[in-house]
């Protein structure tokens, strides 16, 4: 009989609530890419007669989960400290939803938002979370996300069919052509794979981050970090995300940053790329007649963004509630017609301006503080491509938990 303890006997040598927590803290990581929800109302979820998902308030299957992980960590959250202005602001913040478009949206999403906060929170400062016990826990359910999306992304992509239907697994229904993102290949035009995600993008950007997370995490295998880069690699191939590819150059700029010194100027010039001067140069190419209904989109989005901001500079139009007003700052004709995709604005910043105003904004930087994360700004060059292209990281609770988790690992 070997002397050491195995694994197993090592586990189970952990108290009760212990183990409890760990296999939640598991099974969060690994069920928030599912897109299983219930929805609770569908009350004011349509726009000229389509239905919005964005609008659509839901509970997630992850919730089942996190919930109970949060009463579980109460101890640890009840030491949150904020100052007595910074909880003023989030009192208006919250009044503020009442008055929006729909208020059940906004306080359904602020919710989500919440939750996930306080999982951060949780996890960040309970010790149990720094053993090496949950570094094996948290690695492996990446993995095993990173796995399952993959192998269900390769199956989509070349039988251009779910694998089985949504109450099995959460997949976006790819026989519904009418609402499913396509491309363009070299041998057709293909369905591009969602695996169990909302989107191809956000598909992409969970295998690309949490492949990064895991190279940074196993330094020493060199085998299974080109095999974790070619995986990637591939996805974003099947699902043609400019933004996730980005993310992986971006990674070999966060590695070079760490590796020599320097200056602030050279940081501040890539923040000042992806989160303004890329939507700028959008426009240019859009003004300049490139015929790509995407970049045409997003223009469309941007400009509406920065309308609903100079009208509500101060509150916004309220969080989630960007797609309900969205036509009525379309500033032309044609911009309605691209706006008929209903969407949020596909830029971080111009999306917490146009829903929550200059006080949302700095409420996040105040949540930024709390959340005390170690070279916040140089760790978020990775996802400076998603946040400058993209809205999922703050309009889905897939993206507010891979966000989460993110700066967890990082």
């Amino acid at each position: 009989m070997n002397s050491k303890l195995s694994w197993l006997a090592k586990f189970k040598e952990k108290n009760n609530l212990e183990l409890i927590r760990l296999l939640l803290f598991f099974f969060i990581i690994f069920t928030f890419s599912i897109n299983l929800f219930y929805k609770i109302s569908l009350d004011g979820t349509y726009v000229r007669g389509l239905l919005v998902d964005y609008l659509i308030p839901k509970i997630y299957l992850a919730e089942i989960f996190l919930i109970p992980f949060l009463i579980l960590e109460f101890n640890h959250l009840k030491k949150i400290k904020m100052a007595t202005y910074g909880c003023l602001l989030i009192l208006f913040l919250l009044i503020r939803q009442l008055l929006s478009q729909n208020p059940l949206a906004a306080f359904t999403h602020l919710i989500h938002f919440t939750e996930l906060f306080l999982f951060f929170i949780a996890v960040s400062r309970d010790p149990l979370f720094k053993s090496k016990m949950a570094a094996k826990f948290s690695l492996g359910a990446m993995f095993l996300v990173v796995i399952f999306q993959s192998l269900l992304a390769f199956y989509q992509f070349f039988f251009q069919k779910s694998l089985l239907a949504y109450h099995a697994l959460g997949e976006t229904n790819l026989q519904d052509f009418a609402n499913i993102s396509k491309a363009q290949f070299f041998f057709g035009e293909k369905i591009l794979p969602y695996g169990t995600t909302p989107h191809p993008n956000i598909l992409a950007g969970l295998v690309v981050v949490f492949s990064i997370l895991i190279i940074l995490k196993i330094k020493g295998s060199l085998k299974a970090q080109l095999i974790l880069l070619a995986n990637a690699l591939l996805i974003i191939f099947l699902t043609q995300s400019i933004s996730a590819l980005l993310t992986l150059v971006l990674f070999g700029v966060y590695l070079i940053f760490q590796r020599i010194k320097v200056k602030r100027i050279f940081v501040i010039i890539i923040y000042y790329f992806f989160l303004l001067l890329l939507p700028f140069l959008l426009s240019k190419i859009s003004i300049n007649g490139i015929n790509q209904d995407s970049v045409n989109r997003r223009v469309a989005l941007n400009q509406a963004s920065l309308e609903m901001f100079k009208d509500k500079m101060l509150f916004g139009v309220g969080i989630n509630n960007f797609t309900l007003n969205l036509e009525n700052y379309s500033t032309n004709g044609s911009n309605r017609e691209v706006i008929r995709f209903v969407q949020p604005v596909h830029n971080l910043l111009f999306l917490v301006l146009s829903e929550g105003g200059l006080l949302l904004l700095i409420i996040i930087f105040l949540l930024i503080k709390e959340a005390k994360i170690d070279g916040f700004y140089r760790k978020s060059i990775i996802l400076l491509a998603i946040a400058s292209l993209d809205h999922y990281l703050l309009s889905q609770f897939s993206g507010i938990s891979l966000l989460a988790l993110f700066y967890l690992f990082i």
